[in-house]
């Protein structure tokens, strides 16, 4: 073979180490430079998962002003008048009523809070959001 090239054994070795060596910045790129999600709670977790997190600390724990800087996210749409146990050392304690229905990134609590004495049942609707995990959504019903 007339005009044909080798290359050595060492100059592939090379190559091959460069080509691993840039993926690897691609992936560091990717995953720490330029990431197009957020770090949030439920990275890790199923929504229904989370929510049992952020009720343990609003309910069991009472940081409730805690967990709502951690698990809401900043432009979430509630009536923060609804939720007084969003605040840390609220009197609040619930019940659930059946346990907590997920589908999807909505999950649903019906419970019965007790607030300073006064018992009342409540729907509460979360929806979590799909960047970073938080909540981005609640609704509460009140039953009369």
């Amino acid at each position: 073979m007339s005009g044909s090239r080798t290359i050595s054994e060492r100059t592939l070795y090379i190559i091959s180490l460069v080509v691993a060596a840039l993926f690897l910045c691609n992936i560091y790129y990717q995953l720490h430079v330029a990431p197009n999600w957020q770090w949030g709670p439920a990275l890790d977790k199923m929504p229904k998962h989370m929510l049992t997190d952020f009720r343990a600390e609003v309910y069991d724990n009472g940081k409730g002003g805690y967990a709502a800087g951690e698990y809401i996210a900043a432009d979430a749409k509630f009536d923060k008048a609804l939720f007084p146990e969003f605040t840390d050392g609220a009197d609040v304690k619930s019940e659930l009523v059946q346990p907590l229905i997920g589908d999807g990134r909505t999950v649903v609590a019906v419970q019965t809070l007790t607030t300073n004495g006064v018992e009342q049942k409540v729907v509460d609707v979360y929806h979590i959001g799909p960047r970073g995990g938080r909540i981005d959504n609640i609704q509460r019903y009140i039953a009369q």
